[in-house]
């Protein structure tokens, strides 16, 4: 038997909550942690349609990145499809756990995992001081490439069909790469502060991109949806601290992607 809990406090073993930016909603969202968990359903977002997916798979719980509740509820009026989301949680006893920023900023979690898709050597934190400090990753591609050509790279790794790129020069070589996932625009100037030839982040502002072209630092927004790398990763750490406790555990990844936008 293993419970909610005892899968927390093994995760916040590896991702303290104490890393987590101030204010960031993460920890157990909804249910009661000392329940019974047998399936675990890990996914980057919490949406109707994936509490549906829980429910097919008889899924206890569920790991989540994005918190389910970033902001709170005026009411729990089941005409909005949210708040009935939530009625389904509860209806069905399903726990469900986030952690946020907490993965992001800590050695082996999202950006570790975003670093490693993209090939980069000698990683390393490039945030160096403030309340997000060690968040996000710079590391080096083992050979120069054309932005053009690791632009096709990024879309390659993370699947996607269209990223936007803030750069006036697509032939300019680069081999120092930035990444932070999530919405990281703002620190566009510790990136290239470390050295980076290109910064890799989603969900840039309009202004701040063309603060980005009058400070000659290369950007690449393949969205924030390529955070989603960690339901596989997280899936992996569970099965081998299970497999260490003899935990009767099954986790599964959500299969559904959650991107809310579309590339035409």
């Amino acid at each position: 038997m293993v419970t909610g809990k005892t899968l927390i406090d093994r995760f916040e073993r590896f991702a303290p909550k104490s890393l987590a930016v101030p204010g960031d909603p993460i920890g157990i969202q909804i249910g009661d942690a000392t329940r019974q968990v047998h399936t675990m359903l890990v996914t980057l977002d919490v949406r109707p349609e994936v509490v549906e997916e829980a429910i097919r798979v008889n899924a206890d719980m569920i790991f989540a990145h994005h918190p389910a509740v970033f902001r709170p509820a005026h009411n729990l009026n089941y005409a909005d499809p949210q708040n009935r989301m939530y009625g389904d949680l509860m209806k069905h006893d399903i726990l469900v756990y986030a952690a946020h920023t907490n993965l992001d900023r800590v050695a082996g979690g999202m950006n570790d995992w975003l670093s490693a898709a993209l090939g980069l050597d000698e990683v390393q934190p490039f945030i160096e001081s403030g309340e997000e400090a060690n968040m996000g990753r710079i590391g080096t591609l083992p050979a120069p490439v054309s932005l053009g050509d690791f632009v096709q790279q990024v879309k390659d790794t993370f699947a996607v069909r269209g990223l936007r790129v803030i750069a006036r020069d697509l032939d300019r070589p680069v081999q120092k790469v930035a990444v932070l996932g999530g919405d990281g625009g703002k620190f566009f100037r510790d990136a290239k502060l470390a050295g980076a030839d290109v910064y890799v982040t989603g969900d840039v502002y309009y202004h701040t991109g063309h603060d980005m072209l009058a400070a000659d630092m290369a950007v690449i927004d393949p969205g924030h949806h390529i955070e989603s790398i960690m339901k596989d990763n997280v899936r992996a750490l569970f099965i081998t601290w299970a497999q260490a406790e003899d935990w009767p555990l099954h986790v599964v990844a959500s299969q559904l992607n959650t991107d809310p936008f579309t590339f035409m």
